[in-house]
């Protein structure tokens, strides 16, 4: 995997342009914490927390893997070798509409195969990939205008899942001390992390990191939060 090209973004602000160790902290940060690394993660932990077998754990992490993980990377990667990007994180946001497209496809076949399986948490689990496809949309959609931190939005976004979780959905994981306090006091640490990055390595003005964060923090709750009688918490 390449590291970007550190040459200043023209569409960010040039306020912090010295490089240093910092810079290449930040990029590390960014790269570590990978929005496409998320989507398992957090479907794995909720699974496990609502008392799911492990193999019904695994089978919603790997589902969250292999359709929010793999096949955007693989489409980006592509992008790279081709010379079409000049790296992963795609930093031109006039580059970013078919990755967003293969994501949102990827998203709905992920949500068709939740469906068609009999898992314990299938509802919810439904709702996270759907919440996940429409706040790719609003990202999409927003991205066409301005660029807002799509890293930023998503760490804040499992954040915000995980809170939801803990507080609306009957389980122990998430509830239990100290595994329930620590992913959140963890992931709140984690979003400041990597709002500082994004700006630290010129990916993004603080406007713009800010404004993925707060929409992280504020969508997937509410969504979830809406659709809470329907799937049963």
């Amino acid at each position: 995997m390449a590291f970007p090209n550190l040459s200043p973004d023209p569409t960010v602000s040039q306020t912090d342009a010295s490089g240093g160790v910092g810079l290449w902290a930040a990029v590390a940060v960014s790269y570590v914490v990978s929005p496409l690394a998320l989507p398992p993660l957090v479907y794995g932990l909720v699974l496990a927390h609502v008392g799911a077998p492990w193999a019904d754990v695994a089978w919603g992490a790997g589902i969250g893997f292999v359709f929010l993980s793999v096949v955007p990377l693989a489409y980006v990667g592509g992008m790279r070798l081709q010379g079409r990007i000049e790296s992963l994180e795609i930093r031109d946001r006039t580059k970013r509409t078919e990755p967003f497209l293969v994501a949102l496809g990827a998203s709905g076949t992920a949500l068709a195969t939740v469906l068609g399986v009999d898992v314990a948490g299938r509802w919810l689990l439904a709702a996270l990939v759907a919440c996940h496809a429409l706040n790719t949309t609003f990202l999409f959609l927003i991205t066409t205008r301005w660029k807002i931190s799509v890293h930023c939005a998503s760490v804040a976004g499992a954040v915000s899942t995980l809170a939801f979780v803990q507080g609306h959905v009957p389980g122990q994981l998430l509830t239990a001390a100290p595994a329930g306090p620590a992913v959140l006091v963890g992931g709140v640490g984690l979003a400041g992390l990597i709002l500082w990055a994004r700006v630290r390595s010129r990916a993004h003005t603080l406007a713009q990191a800010v404004a993925g964060t707060g929409m992280g923090l504020v969508a997937p709750y509410l969504e979830l939060v809406a659709v809470s009688g329907v799937i049963g918490v």
